[in-house]
């Protein structure tokens, strides 16, 4: 059907399609205008665009730039076609494994990243003025006079953006053209209690006045990582949540170790495999943080090796691998924002966890952190869960079980398990 397409629309070349992409381009101006500029700048324009803002998280090789883009664009659709055809494959909006939470740093550090673009854009500015000023003058000032760049910085864009931005709340960024209110807020000091329960508390991005219940509802995936009681009354019900007790979230984590250790696991290149191979029932698509990186053979020995790295220390314990095997594909992630828990690692019927190391514990010999080196504790994220058995309580470990809570109270927050909720007025 595309080289149907393409033949209609008289698409025969590479030259042909980038103007003819170019051509569907918003630019500032009107389109009279783009389709008045010369047929190189149009292109170079298109190349740029389709370069750095189209799937922007995709790297481009050197020696093929657009390759790794066309893989991922396919598998885009594959998946429409597949959801298409059957409803079960459909991906649930709410499902909190898909969700990525924005600590106050990634968003400092974006508000930061702007006004020092806009910091650089006005010194520029200020710098060609005083030269073209100087120039002008050549004739009244000796050669020899030095120029005081110092004189042309503006000292206060950085700070006057950052007070602005703190004071009002109001995070206005003009290149991701992201507009929002109420980022920061007045932390509440009526009682200890009420400090713990804002400081725990998630705002979701969703509008509060729409009156749709999928949002607000309880998610099987918010077990262990949100309260399940400690919301508010009224419109925003649902929407404003609060952290579990022992949640912990991620922050990010480089991605080039992980993906050699993936290649000495056996995985092999993507970028070598074609299309039929990469699909192929016997092997299974492996993904680093959403980008397709490597096929395996052997699912389970991988997923299997991989775990057993992390609970020795050789990978970061925040990384989590996934086996989907309706999806026929494994997912690592090592990205920020995501919610993990701490569980108990079981083996053959029995928790790792024992008396002795509750004493140490109790005594100050040892601490959480030697637990998660010895791999008697780990962390799982909400998609690592799918892939584990996770006995309540001590008396329900069977063979297979693979985790055990470290208290079923832990489903709850830092004030639900008050009875009174201290921290509501």
């Amino acid at each position: 059907m595309s080289l149907q397409e393409c033949s209609q629309a008289n698409v025969l070349t590479k030259t042909q399609a980038l103007d003819y992409i170019a051509s569907k381009l918003k630019t500032q101006k009107s389109t009279f205008a783009s389709s008045a500029k010369p047929l190189s700048s149009r292109i170079d324009e298109t190349k740029d665009i389709l370069q750095n803002v189209i799937l922007a998280h995709i790297p481009l090789s050197r020696h093929m730039p657009y390759f790794a883009k066309c893989r991922y664009l396919a598998l885009m659709i594959r998946r429409i076609i597949e959801a298409a055809n059957d409803p079960s494959k459909l991906d649930d909006k709410d499902y909190y494994g898909n969700k990525r939470l924005e600590l106050a740093g990634q968003l400092v550090s974006l508000l930061f990243e702007d006004l020092f673009k806009k910091f650089q854009f006005d010194f520029k500015k200020q710098v060609d003025m005083m030269l073209q000023k100087q120039a002008t003058k050549r004739s009244s000032i000796s050669r020899g006079e030095p120029f005081d760049a110092m004189s042309c910085i503006r000292s206060d864009t950085l700070t006057k953006g950052l007070e602005q931005a703190i004071s009002s709340g109001n995070w206005s960024l003009k290149r991701f053209k992201m507009e929002r209110q109420g980022i920061t807020q007045v932390l509440s000091r009526l009682s200890y209690i009420s400090t713990l329960g804002m400081m725990t508390r998630i705002n979701s991005q969703f509008e509060k006045t729409r009156k749709i219940s999928g949002p607000r509802a309880l998610q099987p995936s918010h077990w262990g990582m949100l309260c399940p009681s400690d919301t508010p009354e009224g419109e925003s019900c649902g929407l404003v949540k609060n952290l579990a007790l022992t949640t912990h979230v991620t922050t990010d984590t480089p991605e080039q170790p992980l993906l050699k250790i993936a290649i000495d696991l056996g995985m092999e290149d993507a970028s070598l495999m074609t299309g039929d191979e990469l699909h192929s029932k016997r092997h299974v698509l492996i993904f680093l943080n959403g980008q397709p990186v490597g096929i395996h053979r052997q699912a389970a020995k991988f997923v299997r090796n991989f775990r057993y790295l992390r609970k020795r220390g050789r990978i970061q314990e925040f990384v989590s691998i996934y086996l989907n095997s309706q999806q026929n594909c494994i997912y690592i992630a090592s990205d920020g924002g995501r919610l993990v828990r701490p569980l108990i690692v079981c083996s053959r019927g029995q928790p790792k966890l024992a008396q002795q190391h509750i004493q140490d514990l109790a005594l100050g010999v040892k601490d959480f952190s030697d637990f998660l080196r010895d791999g008697i504790i780990e962390y799982l994220d909400v998609n690592e869960e799918n892939n584990a058995l996770i006995a309540l309580q001590e008396e329900f470990v069977k063979q297979g079980t693979t985790h055990l809570e470290i208290d079923p109270f832990t489903i709850l927050g830092v004030v639900a398990g008050l009875i009174p909720y201290p921290h509501h007025n």
